[in-house]
């Protein structure tokens, strides 16, 4: 692990979507290491059956609670696809971390109010202090995503309704690359940006029969929740920043890499 960059050489696994490959991918080159992108998640839109009935009372909503990017882009597309104009919604807009709330501000969507943690566990509480929702909430949401949310808002009086929007898939092409860079060797860190990575890896794992090659590779997690799904898979979470971006995940790989090179 020797070189004039912290992460030399280093194989590093990259299992998410496409888009933010390109980010956690331009980290791994510019400090010197080797990405391998096999991107274990996709999306597409999902007919959800209550879609109709939702959408014929969009207008009802006091707020619309957004807990991802796919969540804004999907809900958006649902709206045009029946000819209702965004601007037309009374309701408030919140987003649970700041980059959706980015992404919900670039797209024309006012966000007025983001909780301090990134994480839906502590929504609750803080967005009915400040946001005092009196009325009906909606949550545009993938299949695989968390009901915590809704849960604590109807359990503290307050009306949530959850609509599927999109469903998470494992996209075919990336299963017999995942099985070919498994089976031979070459990567030296997995990482998971999400538990639906880290099932969707495990789905390949065992279709192919490869718990021996990844019984040692130390992995990087972004987010407890994402830890906790690998452990219980039996995965060694070596890496798992306090902050859940890309950016500090990418820094205690390098401090990882650095301590191992120390050893060797």
């Amino acid at each position: 692990m020797n070189g004039e960059k912290p992460l030399d050489q280093i194989k590093v696994l990259i299992t998410r979507g496409k888009e933010g490959a390109k980010d956690l991918s331009s980290l791994i080159e510019g400090n010197g290491g080797v990405p391998v992108v096999i991107p274990l998640l996709d999306f597409k839109s999902y007919d959800d059956p209550r879609g109709t009935s939702l959408l014929s009372s969009i207008h009802n909503y006091e707020w619309i609670i957004f807990t991802s990017k796919n969540g804004v882009s999907f809900f958006l597309d649902q709206l045009e696809k029946h000819n209702i104009k965004s601007s037309s919604l009374s309701a408030k807009f919140a987003a649970v971390g700041t980059k959706t709330e980015r992404y919900c501000e670039n797209r024309g969507l006012p966000v007025s109010f983001v909780p301090e943690d990134f994480t839906g566990d502590d929504f609750v509480q803080p967005f009915i202090t400040k946001g005092k929702p009196g009325g009906k909430v909606l949550i545009p949401k993938g299949n695989l995503a968390r009901d915590v949310i809704a849960k604590e808002l109807n359990a503290s009086g307050i009306h949530c309704d959850e609509w599927i929007v999109y469903e998470t898939i494992l996209p075919q092409e990336s299963i017999g690359n995942l099985k070919e860079v498994i089976s031979e060797g070459s990567v030296d860190i997995l990482t998971f940006t999400s538990s639906s990575t880290v099932h969707h890896f495990m789905k390949v794992i065992e279709r192919y029969s490869l718990h021996a090659y990844i019984r040692n590779l130390p992995a990087a997690c972004i987010g407890p929740l994402t830890k906790k799904t690998a452990e219980e898979y039996g995965f060694h979470v070596k890496i798992c920043p306090n902050t859940y971006t890309v950016d500090d995940m990418v820094a205690e790989i390098i401090q990882y890499a650095a301590a191992a090179n120390d050893k060797s």
